[in-house]
């Protein structure tokens, strides 16, 4: 406990963590409410702190704002106006959950970090990737480069570069899950639940039914991954019980299974997932400003409707959806969530890639567009960055 003493006040500050540099990066504090009206006249830096650290009232999510000429990343709140710097070691942000990130860094280690605390987890690492027939294997005196090898023999060469993963933390319930894979395109994929010090391997393009394979959208939710795959069907699979996955969906399901049908226009497209369980499909264009549509399969279609209609769903009630992590959440005005709304940061957070610069590993760069659209009134509301800054990735902090 620090006392520090005004002229006119006696403020009390608990000390949590201090970030300084040679830059002079702000200290993260923990300030008392009452307190909160007298920071500004003992020093600015604390002011500016100190409406970060009080209980929130109903303003806007905070951003994560990764700017392309550094290795930091921003903590800004928009409604203020406020950036908090924050001093990112050299790792790239693969997927968010809350106030989580998950990172992995120039060594390919992953871990997950708390945006506010500093808290850190680290990860297994990619190696332990648990398959009964191949094995993950670094590369001597590579960071970067990984040789996924079959016992057959087959062998392929892999870029810790074109990994791309999904992120889910319960916090009352301290579970964390996580899925990642290495886009180049996708041909399995890795997912960790806590508790286990390995990944499970998923197949998607191997060893399983025709309409299982590929990877068009990608959604965690809890212990339940929702994979659209290439045919538009929806593959579930249930990691909750102790060791292993279900396939909810079947290891052979019908060919005939109800899909998605394809789209009659140039648009962006995913998944989500509502807090029922119930599976949407949502729909973007932008021509002068980005519009959204979502849509259900036809819960009365007869059970041989390879093709079932799709009906618009025209609000989400007191949800919102949060499309970067593909799932619906209820409203909270203390977290600024409103309801029958979408929240977004990109066009194609998880979108399998076909085109990308295979000599340089480098996968097409993110569309960062910070906004919310409100279904009901069909209208847009940016999230600007601060003027000056060109973004190279952003994500929405609800927490």
């Amino acid at each position: 406990l620090i006392c520090l003493h005004h002229p006119n006040y006696l403020i009390e500050f608990q000390l949590i963590r201090i970030q300084r540099d040679i830059n002079c990066r702000p200290m993260w504090l923990k300030l008392s409410a009452s307190c909160s009206g007298t920071a500004s006249s003992v020093c600015s830096d604390w002011y500016s702190v100190s409406k970060q650290t009080v209980p929130r009232k109903s303003l806007s999510p905070y951003l994560i704002l990764f700017p392309d000429d550094t290795t930091d990343c921003l903590l800004y709140n928009p409604h203020e106006k406020d950036i908090i710097y924050i001093r990112a070691a050299p790792s790239r942000l693969l997927a968010s959950c809350g106030k989580w990130l998950l990172m992995i860094d120039s060594q390919s280690r992953l871990y997950v970090i708390d945006v506010f605390s500093g808290n850190k987890i680290d990860l297994p690492p990619l190696e332990s990737l648990k398959s009964n027939d191949s094995f993950l294997k670094r590369m001597e005196d590579k960071d970067k480069e990984f040789e996924w090898e079959f016992s057959e023999g087959y062998v392929y060469l892999l870029h810790t570069d074109e990994i791309r993963a999904r992120l889910w933390i319960d916090e009352k319930a301290e579970e964390i899950a996580l899925v990642w894979f290495f886009d180049s395109p996708a041909c399995f994929l890795g997912f960790y639940k806590k508790g286990n010090a390995h990944y499970d391997l998923i197949p998607i393009t191997y060893d399983i039914a025709r309409i299982l394979t590929g990877m068009l959208c990608l959604i965690l939710r809890g212990y339940c991954l929702y994979i659209l795959t290439m045919r538009r069907f929806v593959r579930v699979i249930d990691f909750s019980m102790k060791q292993g996955f279900e396939e909810v969906t079947g290891i052979d399901p019908d060919p005939y299974s109800p899909i998605f049908p394809p789209l009659r226009y140039h648009c962006h497209f995913s998944i989500a997932v509502t807090t029922l369980g119930e599976v949407l499909f949502v729909t973007s264009t932008k021509n002068n400003e980005m519009a959204f549509r979502i849509y259900k399969m036809d819960p009365n279609a007869e059970p041989d409707d390879h093709m079932p209609d799709l009906l618009d769903v025209d609000s989400l009630g007191d949800e919102a959806l949060l499309l970067d992590l593909g799932i619906t959440v209820p409203a909270n005005y203390t977290l600024g969530i409103k309801p029958n709304s979408i929240y977004f940061t990109h066009h194609n957070l998880i979108h399998s890639k076909k085109v990308w610069n295979k000599v340089d590993h480098v996968l097409p760069p993110y569309d960062v567009d910070i906004c919310v659209f409100n279904l009901s009134t069909k209208t847009l509301e940016p999230f600007p960055a601060p003027s000056n800054m060109t973004l190279k990735d952003a994500r929405l902090i609800f927490s």
